[in-house]
């Protein structure tokens, strides 16, 4: 499904499109028509199937979140279905002010193809903003895809057919693929952007996933707006939190497994046997 096609040497809107006519696929350039969606999202079709092109696996929701996406900023501020020709990408949304692309991400993603969307938009110029749908994602099973986002400018989202969506970060732990803490959602306003000043956390007061958080830019209520406006407290927790599942998940030596085996284990034996006798 997409919102936008090729109508000879322009774009043309799903919801200006003749039903009938045959229209060009903004990513793959194969053949596609208008049709109304299941419930009121009128979207293109291809007329073939195209496995390979990223809009034609979209559902109505991602498309429904690009909207309300676009609606949240000013008239003409995001550019949904923005194509970008040189690096054969069409971005879910653009901020072209800001050099942002923000990709919503509603089905399962690869760590390989994460890394490429983002340099592929960063040699365009561009920085990426990743929308996660946590109906899928922000699970206690977590993708090495997501742990990777998650160290970069990535954010999750509530897709509401019926009302406004919601975007929000939190602070997280994770450890061998699973999700073993998150805190509490964290609304962040997407249409409040800030430059990242050059600034050096310490690392016995803010947790890692704020020194090792990559990005560019933050948003107004996220995890790095929390740690730059220094609420110490939510900071010092969760590195404390940190420090105690490092040791609860530190695996032992050879020497403390060899130690354990032939020395501990056998003599606390032997101490066992002697309380006994003495009993």
């Amino acid at each position: 499904m997409a919102l936008y096609a090729v109508d000879d040497d322009d774009l043309i809107s799903a919801g200006s499109a003749e039903p009938g006519k045959i229209y060009w696929c903004l990513d793959c350039f194969g053949p596609v028509k208008r049709r109304r969606g299941k419930s009121w999202l009128p979207h293109f079709y291809h007329l073939k199937p195209a496995p390979q092109c990223r809009l034609y696996s979209k559902t109505e929701d991602h498309l429904l979140a690009q909207i309300q996406l676009q609606k949240l900023f000013p008239e003409g501020v995001l550019q949904i279905e923005r194509p970008f020709l040189k690096i054969h990408r069409v971005a879910d949304a653009c901020w072209e002010r800001e050099k942002i692309v923000f990709e919503i991400q509603c089905s399962p993603l690869t760590e390989k193809e994460a890394e490429m969307r983002i340099g592929d938009y960063r040699s365009a110029g561009y920085e990426v903003v990743w929308l996660l749908d946590d109906r899928r994602y922000n699970k206690r099973i977590a993708r090495p895809a997501e742990e990777y986002l998650r160290r970069r400018a990535t954010y999750y989202l509530s897709i509401r057919r019926r009302l406004t969506s919601v975007y929000y970060d939190q602070f997280e732990l994770f450890r061998e693929g699973q999700r073993v803490k998150k805190g509490r959602p964290m609304p962040i306003d997407l249409r409040n952007i800030r430059r990242m000043p050059k600034v050096h956390f310490q690392e016995e007061l803010f947790p890692k996933q704020i020194i090792q958080l990559s990005c560019v830019k933050y948003f107004y209520g996220d995890r790095m707006h929390r740690a730059l406006q220094n609420h110490r407290l939510l900071m010092q927790n969760w590195r404390a939190l940190e420090i105690h599942l490092a040791k609860a998940s530190r695996r032992p030596t050879k020497l403390q497994l060899w130690l354990r085996r032939h020395i501990a284990i056998p003599y606390s034996s032997l101490l066992g046997k002697l309380i006994r006798q003495l009993r």
